[in-house]
């Protein structure tokens, strides 16, 4: 059987407030044996000793790794970077989120997935947030949008893109072939990072026959203005950098879309500010 690394990165929660948590938690014991986990704590505060138990009573069974990052909210690529450094000794690499929502058919269609198609690199689940399907997605330069339908099964990686979570990337590529994330991509658009760098060098990837739940939350409610705009400010600033990499005109085409997008935003919160935060 396949091993899996599952890396989860968690901000201001508590071990049982992560669905991902009690997800792993919940799994059998024959898969606990093939996976590791390595949990990052990207809280001000470390978890109080009794926290800590619980995380480890938790995941009982799986072979576990966990770091407070000394209170600092560390970027998501130099974490993914980090993970793939230190800790990947696995088949597999699996991107979760700290909310998502899944069962061990996952892993069990993944393992067959994997033993029926060896060459190819990545394998995503089909990803719902609502009644949407989130990932994986369309997205040619700075233009994106949903699928209707995603039918499982192999898929080219031409214009396509997927969140972060729910990622299952082999091991051998990591380690042999990709170069990293992008550091300066901090938080938002390392998925797209990632799916950018993984078309340069791949024509396939597969699709899950595995509806998994996540929530999109690009905005928190009722977050103040400068939390918001912080996000906002990341967010523009990432996709720019992503951009510029396929050239001048999808950088000058996102830098004008953006301008219109922060001029509707601001429109919807209400605030003028938004359309000056660069």
């Amino acid at each position: 059987m396949k091993s899996f690394l599952v890396t989860v990165v968690l901000y201001n929660k508590r071990p049982q407030e992560a669905s991902t948590i009690m997800c792993l938690s919940q799994l059998s014991a024959a898969m606990k044996d093939n996976m590791k986990v390595v949990v990052w704590n990207n809280s001000p505060q470390d978890f109080a000793s009794s926290q800590k138990a619980e995380l480890f009573a938790l995941l009982d069974g799986i072979e576990l790794g966990y770091k407070h990052n000394d209170g600092k909210n560390l970027p998501l690529s130099a974490i993914y970077n980090s993970t793939i450094k230190e800790y990947l000794d696995t088949d597999f690499l699996v991107i979760m989120d700290d909310d998502s929502i899944f069962d061990e058919s996952m892993f069990e269609k993944a393992l067959d997935a994997i033993e029926k198609n060896p060459e190819i690199d990545l394998f995503l689940p089909i990803v719902y947030n609502g009644n949407d399907i989130v990932s994986p997605a369309y997205m040619n330069m700075f233009k994106g949008h949903y699928f209707k339908e995603v039918n499982p099964g192999v898929m080219t990686t031409k214009h396509v893109t997927a969140i972060n979570s729910g990622m299952i990337i082999s091991s051998k590529y990591l380690k042999n072939s990709f170069e990293g994330y992008d550091e300066r991509i901090k938080f938002y658009f390392t998925d797209n990072d990632f799916m950018s760098r993984y078309d340069s060098s791949h024509d396939k990837l597969f699709v899950l026959d595995y509806k998994m739940k996540h929530t999109l939350d690009f905005y928190k409610k009722g977050e103040s203005f400068e939390k918001k705009k912080r996000r906002f400010r990341d967010l523009r600033r990432s996709f720019l950098i992503l951009m510029k990499r396929q050239g001048w005109l999808a950088y000058t085409l996102t830098q004008l879309y953006l301008f219109v997008y922060s001029v509707k935003f601001s429109i919807i919160q209400r605030d003028i500010r938004y359309i000056f935060v660069y």
